[in-house]
């Protein structure tokens, strides 16, 4: 497909759709893509965050009617599938000529059928964009000659077939640059990002790593960001960190590796690089650390820095799904790291599975209890989500357990899936279950209240609590 530029000008528009998650933290990815296309030249560049702003529909065409934009691309997780399609209807019908670019998770892990999916996106990227998306503006923008076969990563059409071509993900990591702040300043995600609580703010999250080499079967990070373990130069983070905390006021890090700490000099030398800098910040890791390389030197180091709180994915009470998940975790080891982190004075908090394939009801029962026993400060109960892409899905999918999942309902509040044995209803009933008993005991209860430090984190919690009992 080649469009003609006819008025010579460059608008970008980069949109985080509208969506029912609660969540409110920069979009890092669409960051780095502004990044890169900046990089490139582009300079009129727009990152529209419908959550952020809390935009209806109408809102959004309003929107794109003022801006007149030539390329638009949609940030795309499976869950705001919906949103996406009807959105992409929106633009084409106030900005006929407007090119629609899709990218993100869902269309990684459907690249194969998810231009027949959405009919009206033009283009998609598969893997990360930063290359091959300046490349594809160039075309389209400037009429480059670029053949679409040359661009990493694009998901184009060519008459009734659809073309995927190679990935692309750079080791070097550095020449990536920061992420474009100054159009998604941290002081206006004035909400509780990440997981709800935070000590500081401004936060900005940032990342240091991609990929990673575990193989968990539930999780679709490998399906995006692939298996290799990338790394920027700590020295590259840290200058990012001291221009966040200089220019924009920053004074929380979340720091949202997949693998932040599985190499150890590595954690050293952050700590030391905080240190060295005089940066008086508070940091945490929503995303979660990785329990079994967590040692006393390397939490001290980091408490002392300015980490107060590690989310650690435990997932399950039962060392049989553990084993099925292929997590390489033992229940001993789970209790051991989670004491660990306790008495070195840091907050741990969890992330659960319910209702993974072959669990039971009483699987799900020993979780409960598992996660009461620790001693975890919150802790987040999702629904198993048979996610596109990864291993457990596919093998559903083979066992004929499921079909395609209704992309809506991969959702972590919602139910869609439930293993053989236990109904729907069941399963979001021992959600619940889950929630109100380790959120119902006054310890727990009373110290979060505490914690609350804003109207607007007050509503998301409530929000998201209203998610985990009433959402089906």
């Amino acid at each position: 497909m080649f469009i003609k530029n006819r008025d010579h000008t460059e608008k970008v528009v980069l949109v985080v759709p509208i969506s029912h998650t609660h969540y409110l933290v920069p979009p890092t990815g669409l960051g780095y893509l502004a990044t890169a296309l900046r990089q490139s030249g582009f300079n009129d560049i727009t990152i529209l965050d419908c959550v952020k702003e809390r935009l209806s529909f109408s809102d959004l065409s309003d929107r794109f009617k003022m801006w007149k934009p030539q390329v638009v691309g949609f940030q795309v997780f499976s869950y705001d599938f919906d949103s996406v399609v009807r959105s992409i209807g929106i633009l084409k019908k106030v900005c006929p000529e407007a090119v629609v670019i899709i990218g993100g998770a869902h269309v990684s892990a459907t690249s194969m059928t998810v231009l027949d999916e959405i009919e009206e996106a033009d283009y998609g990227f598969a893997g990360e964009g930063e290359t091959g998306l300046p490349m594809l503006s160039k075309r389209i923008l400037r009429d480059e000659i670029i053949p679409l076969e040359n661009i990493p990563g694009l998901i184009w059409r060519n008459g009734s077939s659809v073309h995927n071509n190679a990935r692309a993900g750079t080791d070097d990591l550095d020449s990536l640059g920061f992420q474009a702040w100054d159009l998604m300043p941290p002081i206006s995600y004035d909400g509780s990002p990440q997981g709800g609580f935070y000590k500081r703010f401004p936060i900005a999250p940032i990342s240091t790593t991609r990929g990673c080499p575990y193989l968990c079967t539930f999780c679709g990070s490998g399906v995006n960001m692939g298996h290799k373990l990338r790394l920027r130069s700590m020295n590259h983070v840290l200058d990012e960190m001291v221009m966040l905390y200089k220019d924009y006021g920053v004074r929380e890090f979340h720091i949202i590796d997949d693998m932040f700490n599985f190499h150890k000099n590595r954690v050293i030398e952050f700590c030391q690089g905080v240190k060295d800098r005089n940066l008086d910040i508070s940091y945490t890791f929503p995303n979660g650390l990785r329990l079994n390389q967590l040692d006393r030197e390397s939490l001290q180091m980091m408490k002392d820095t300015g980490a107060y709180a590690f989310t650690v994915g435990i997932e399950s009470g039962s060392q049989r799904i553990l084993d099925s998940m292929k997590k390489t975790l033992t229940l001993e080891c789970i209790e051991e790291k989670v004491n660990l982190i306790n008495s070195v004075g840091l907050e741990p908090n969890g992330f659960f599975i319910i209702g993974y394939p072959g669990e039971t009801i009483d699987d799900i029962k020993a979780t409960i209890r598992f996660a009461k026993k620790l001693k975890l400060r919150r802790v987040h109960f999702s629904n198993f989500l048979p996610l596109p892409g990864t291993e457990a899905t596919r093998k559903l999918i083979e066992n004929e357990e499921i079909e395609k999942p209704d992309w809506g309902t991969l959702f972590y509040s919602k139910v869609a899936y439930a293993p053989r044995g236990i109904t729907k209803e069941q399963l979001k009933r021992l959600q619940r279950r889950a929630f109100l008993e380790f959120y119902l005991r006054p310890h727990i209860l009373f110290r979060m209240l505490l914690e609350i430090k804003s109207i607007s984190q007050l509503r998301m919690i409530i929000m998201r609590a209203i998610d985990y009992l009433f959402r089906k």
